[in-house]
Parts: structure tokens; sequence; C-alpha cells
């Protein structure tokens, strides 16, 4: 059983990889990081027929822009892009974001150097000495999440690039309170929705 869903799941985020790079042709961006600091984050709604994209980044000088897409797996094409700027200064009651404070909450989850989930998932469930057919084996009872979203992180910090995936953290967690990266994972996605809404 765990072996078809240890195939089942590589075959799932394989699909996603080879789809992440006809989103970024037809989104007319590079499937590598253009820029030093850089962010990209697919998500993929399971469920669904969309697939989210947030790519932030700093054009130089700290002039940071941040693009939401959200583009139809059916079709395949863009449905919505939004443009975020970030001000120097208050426009009216609006105060200004400070774009590289967010750049830097983003770093403190450590996504320079956070695994794919499948590496970690040796940390899931606790490990127990039984028996099959008279001998004795090491097992693990896990939780596994099927459906829910996925993620597909690449990230550029100056000469640090990493990229990664994982998927339903929210839940999993409530699972392994313990394991660091399910952790970081869940602060990651705590700063993009606290500031974008992602």
């Amino acid at each position: 059983m765990r072996f078809y869903f240890i195939f089942f799941f590589f075959i799932i985020f394989n699909c996603f990889s080879q789809e992440v790079s006809e989103i970024n042709k037809i989104l007319e961006i590079s499937d590598t990081l253009e820029h030093k600091q850089e962010i990209r984050i697919y998500k993929d709604y399971s469920i669904t027929n969309s697939i989210d994209i947030l790519r932030m980044f700093d054009e130089g000088k700290n002039n940071w822009k941040v693009i939401i897409y959200s583009y139809a797996k059916s079709v395949p094409q863009v449905t919505k892009i939004n443009v975020i700027n970030f001000p120097k200064e208050s426009i009216g009651k609006l105060k200004p974001k400070d774009a590289e404070l967010i750049w830097l909450n983003l770093l403190i989850t450590n996504i320079e150097f956070l695994p794919n989930m499948e590496a970690i998932r040796y940390k899931f469930g606790k490990p127990k000495i039984d028996s099959d057919r008279g001998e004795r084996v090491i097992s693990r009872t896990k939780k596994d999440v099927l459906d829910g979203i996925g993620y597909k992180v690449y990230v550029r910090n100056g000469k640090n690039t990493n990229n990664f995936s994982f998927d339903n953290t929210k839940t999993y967690l409530k699972y392994y309170p313990k394991v660091d990266e399910l952790i970081s994972y869940n602060e990651l996605l705590s700063v993009l929705e606290k500031e974008f809404s992602f």
C-alpha cells in the first residue's frame, strides 16, 4: 500500500515539475531565476483546475515587485495577473510596505535550505519493532494526506539557490508538530498569507 502511495506521489510531483516549465513558457518568464533576490511559488490546487503563482523579486536598488498569476490548467492560459509595487512614500492613508523586510521574513523560514517533503517523510510517525512473517522488522504508522494543495518553491538569494516541494503542511503539522521542516513550510505560508493573501 505504501509503495503505491509513494509511486502515486512521485508521478504527481514529476508532472507538476514538467508543468512548471510549461507554465513559465505561457507566463513568458525564464525557467531560471533572473534576479539576485527572487522567489517563485507555484500553488497547485489538486482538486480544481487552477494553479496560482507568486513571483517576488528585486529589480535592483531595493526596487521590489510581486506578481501573482492565476493559471487555468485545462485551457492552458493565464486568467488573472495582479502586480504589487512597493511605493517608498505613503499614498493618502495607505502606508508603504517594506518589501525588504518581507524578503527577510521569508529568508528566516529557511527557504534557502529546506528540502523536498519526500526527504523528511521518515520523520512522520513513530518507529516501532513489529513482527512480519515471524521476523522482527521496524515499522511506522503514518498519516498520509492525498488531496489538498501542493507547492513548488524556487528561490535565489545572491549565490544561494534552492528549490523544493511540499504539500498539505497544515494537516501534517497537526499530526507531527515537532518536525522542524513542517514548521518552516508553515511559517513560509504564513508570511505569504499575511503579506499577499496568497
